[in-house]
């Protein structure tokens, strides 16, 4: 195609500048700006400086006599009338590099002018002496214009371009002066580097932007300077000092990140080698080493002691997934965008080194990658590897709980459940069944319930399994089959005696084996049967035969569904065994692929339960899914939306149970505890179930479980107020819920969600501190 082109590019400056000066917002993103620029200019192909010479000084000033509050960096390179001319152009690719070969941190030419420009209302410059001579170069004029963003030498070119000086120490002198500082009150290795070398450079600003009456908020710029992603290698790579109106801070010694200790049992970190070869989001391959011309990256996972979202101040901040192309930043993710909802993740942070990332990857300001096929590939490889190790420490966390001590708490629990009742509104007894004296417990407690007709002795033993009807099982499943046979002890007028022990026995271990209480493993192909028995009488159920099937192949129908929230609907899994022979009333393990465990609880048979918006992949099958285990090939789709009816409560007393030690009724399965989640926890289907859970992963609640051995009173104290807050709010949903038709009767689920949300974000908080002063009487000051 002809065309007869522009003398040369156009662009509006004015445009064009702000567009390139947007990105610095804050003084600790400028600051940090400024320290990649030092240690940069500290490399051999620079100024070359030694590494017992690399440190540098942070200059803090608050307004004072008419004067206004300055910010400015002290170096020991000394930049050169090059440097200040390739500081003067904006949008250098070529600003940090100028050629060289080294594998080094590169800058875009922008960063340190961007904040000199716009975070400052009066006049920056940088002032460089080296050789015996000195280049002054700046900015000035109102924040944003374009004549600011011209820059000029200072005070003009005679004066301030590559001018010979007589004394190098007079002008740094003069130029500390305004800081309250001397050359001899510099931390001493910063006092022999400039004096062996004779040079320093000093980036400065005139009254920062956002201080209050001139007064700089030192601590929290130094706490957000020191976290910021463009600030760490040079952190770690020179040592940085500050000195605030002439007081040194951190006793005079470098400023450092805090350490963050690691979880217990998770000390080393974990290294993973980024394959040459991943999937994208669209299923095409993507080469992370550029088609071998670059090298490999890898995925480095560190572990912290503490739950970091939750330490706002110290850790929070830290809580990433941090990119680096060599020595380059590109930029960083927080976990919760690559792992969300996903338990044990808030004790996870990690590094991607890629060299691949760059420079495609690579954003204005290098705050956070830029999109794209590459980058989603290497996201779904770290979440994969994040998850695994969440997955470790979340067990681990549940395997430090003393089987014992979880005994005896159940045990406890199960009394303080039965004391509880006597508390309850009538609305809680629906089944007319359990004690209430008819004031919904407002008038004190009513009297004990009255001995059931027949005693407290059982005649015999029942079970809801059709006599009928095999209970068929994969080779490989683990199941609890007490949500399937529901066995019930009577007495001799037919009613219900509570609190038995039950002893689960099977005709022929190998087919059958029992691991404690209901709790049975598929062993091998074959037939039995199994019974239940009351513990230290002769009382035993009938027989349940029992077949368990080498499963050859599953398929689930439907391929996809959509279950409002606390409705259920049915995945059937047709199973063809090892004969050949098809059944759909094959036990197997079920599970999904969504980082949230409770966006749906799905049962032995296949029932899957919307327990919370969003969507997943479910899956069923016998044996280990990853080694030799037959699963379906196709998952089923499920979407769980929004419900439109009211989610109706469970009959009956509402029941407490313990996570890690009692079934989920929706499940069958022991439910996990979540330190995410309430104390004192009820998803929708456990309100379905009009069952609540004490969370003893809850940090309040891990805490007093932990010192249950040494001090039982302290957990006892706990445990009976999660007890009163049960009743409390058993109380209130019945107030709210017998609303008349005209008002909201929505409201107490409202409400409870934000009682909620502020016990996760305050309470748990609170704990922080809460759990030394319950020990030793201070904390708290």
């Amino acid at each position: 195609m002809a065309i007869e082109r522009d003398t040369k590019i156009k662009f509006h400056e004015h445009g064009t500048l702000k567009s390139v000066t947007r990105w610095i917002q804050t003084h600790d993103e400028g600051i940090a700006e400024w320290l990649k620029n030092s240690r940069r200019a500290y490399q051999r192909d620079r100024s070359d400086v030694a590494d017992e010479h690399r440190a540098a000084v942070l200059l803090l000033a608050d307004a004072h006599d008419d004067q206004p509050a300055r910010i400015a960096l002290l170096d020991v390179g000394g930049a050169t009338l090059e440097d200040v001319e390739r500081w003067s152009t904006w949008q250098d690719p070529e600003a940090s590099s100028r050629g060289s070969t080294l594998d080094e941190e590169e800058t875009q030419g922008n960063g340190g002018k961007a904040y000199m420009y716009s975070r400052f209302k009066g006049p920056t410059q940088i002032l460089g002496v080296r050789g015996g001579r000195l280049n002054r170069k700046g900015m000035e004029g109102d924040r944003g214009s374009l004549v600011r963003g011209t820059p000029g030498f200072i005070p003009n070119v005679s004066h301030g371009r590559d001018l010979e000086i007589s004394s190098w120490e007079a002008e740094l002198c003069e130029a500390l002066t305004s800081y309250d500082c001397r050359l001899d009150e510099l931390p001493s290795e910063v006092e022999k580097a400039i004096r062996a070398r004779q040079a320093f450079t000093i980036v400065e600003g005139v009254d920062p932007v956002n201080v209050y009456k001139g007064k700089l908020d030192v601590e929290d710029l130094i706490h957000k300077l020191l976290r910021h992603d463009q600030s760490t290698l040079a952190v770690q790579q020179l040592r940085l000092y500050a000195v605030h109106n002439g007081r040194w801070l951190n006793q005079g010694k470098p400023l450092e990140l805090d350490p963050i200790p690691p979880h217990p049992g998770f000390e080393q970190p974990v290294v993973h080698e980024i394959p040459e070869q991943l999937p994208d989001d669209n299923g095409r391959t993507q080469s992370t080493t550029l088609d071998d011309t670059r090298p490999r990256g890898r995925v480095i996972l560190h572990t912290s002691r503490d739950n970091m979202p939750r330490k706002h101040k110290e850790l929070r901040s830290r809580w990433k997934v941090s990119y680096r192309a060599g020595e380059n930043m590109v930029g960083s993710k927080k976990v919760s965008e690559l792992v969300p909802n996903t338990p044990g993740n808030q004790f996870v942070y990690a590094t991607v080194e890629l060299s691949a990332l760059e420079p495609d990857y690579v954003a204005l300001g290098r705050v956070r990658p830029n999109d794209g096929p590459l980058l989603e590939a290497v996201d779904t490889f770290v979440a994969d590897c994040i998850r695994e190790l969440a997955k470790q420490i979340h067990e681990h966390q549940r395997h430090e709980m003393d089987e014992q001590q979880l005994d005896e708490v159940q045990q406890e629990n199960r009394k303080l459940d039965d004391f509880k009742n006597r508390f309850l509104p009538d609305t809680s007894n629906v089944g007319g069944e359990g004690p209430n004296d008819g004031n919904g417990g407002g008038n004190g407690s009513p009297p004990p319930p009255p001995p059931p007709p027949g005693g407290d002795f059982a005649e015999l033993l029942e079970v809801a399994w059709p006599e009928d009807q095999v209970l068929r099982i994969g080779r490989g499943v683990k199941i609890r089959l007490a949500p399937l046979v529901r066995p019930r002890a009577v007495n001799s007028a037919g009613r219900t005696v509570a609190k038995l022990t039950f002893e689960w026995t099977s005709n022929d271990r190998h087919v059958i084996e029992f691991t404690g209480t209901d709790a049975a493993i598929a062993c091998g192909k074959g037939r039995t049967t199994i019974s239940i028995a009351i513990a230290g009488t002769s009382i035993r159920s009938r027989e349940i035969p029992v077949e368990v099937w080498n499963v050859d192949h599953v398929l689930l129908t439907p391929r996809s569904l959509d279950i409002p929230l606390g409705k259920r609907k049915q995945i059937v899994a047709e199973v063809t065994n090892d004969e050949g022979l098809r059944a759909t009333n094959v036990l197997l393990k079920w599970m999904h692929d969504a980082d949230d465990p409770l966006i749906v609880r799905i049962n032995p048979a296949g029932w899957v339960t919307g327990n919370r918006k969003g969507r997943t992949n479910v899956t069923a099958g016998a044996g280990d899914p990853v080694a030799d285990g037959v699963w379906a090939r196709i998952p089923a789709a499920v979407r769980v939306v929004e419900n439109r009816d009211e989610i109706q409560r469970g009959s009956g007393f509402p029941q407490l149970l313990l996570t890690g030690r009692d079934s989920d009724p929706e499940t069958g399965k022991i439910r996990d505890g979540d330190p995410e989640q309430p104390a004192l926890w009820q998803e929708v289907s456990d309100f379905q179930n009009n069952v609540w859970w004490l969370n003893l992963e809850n940090p309040a609640a891990y805490f007093h479980f932990s010192n249950f051995q040494e001090r039982a009173e302290l957990w006892r104290s706990f445990h009976a107020q999660k007890v009163v807050e049960m009743v409390q709010q058993v109380h209130m949903q019945t107030e709210f819920t017998q609303r008349d038709t005209d008002e909201r009767r929505d409201f107490w689920a409202s409400h409870k969600a934000a009682m909620e949300r502020i016990e996760v974000q305050l309470a748990q908080m609170m704990w922080e501190q809460l759990r030394v002063y319950v020990l030793t009487g201070s904390g708290i000051d």
